[in-house]
């Protein structure tokens, strides 16, 4: 079993995503768990909760319940949660109307953006931990 901080959770259905997720993921050797559905994220990040947990799909399909139930299990443990969006297609909507997320990472991924966002949810992480 990985250490408390030392995965990160995608919830994804659509194989495209995840492919580019898992590679460059990898390529920043992080271990990734995927979930694909809600009832599989939740059970997860119960069971260990992630230092990153990124959202693929469609915004429709992000259950507000979905979102705050991560974000209320995780609080203590500071996890960063991300959307993944299209930039053609965007889907975020103003910060007051997503009070759960802490920000879009927007396709297409950049392997260097992707690197930032997990060591800043590494930081944030560790931080908790030295307080």
């Amino acid at each position: 079993m990985q250490s408390i901080s030392s995965y990160v959770l995608v919830l994804s259905q659509q194989s495209d995503d995840l492919d580019v997720l898992k590679s460059l993921l990898g390529r920043l050797c992080c271990a990734v768990s995927v979930a694909s559905s809600e009832a599989q994220a939740v059970a997860q990040a119960n069971r260990e909760p992630p230092y990153l947990v990124i959202l693929s799909g469609d915004r429709h399909r992000w259950s507000r319940g979905l979102v705050h139930h991560l974000r209320s299990m995780t609080r203590t443990c500071n996890t960063t949660i991300v959307a993944l969006t299209d930039c053609h297609a965007p889907s975020w909507l103003p910060q007051e109307e997503n009070p759960g997320f802490d920000g879009f990472l927007v396709k297409p991924i950049s392997g260097d953006i992707l690197s930032s966002l997990v060591q800043s949810a590494k930081v944030r992480r560790s931080c908790l931990v030295k307080s």
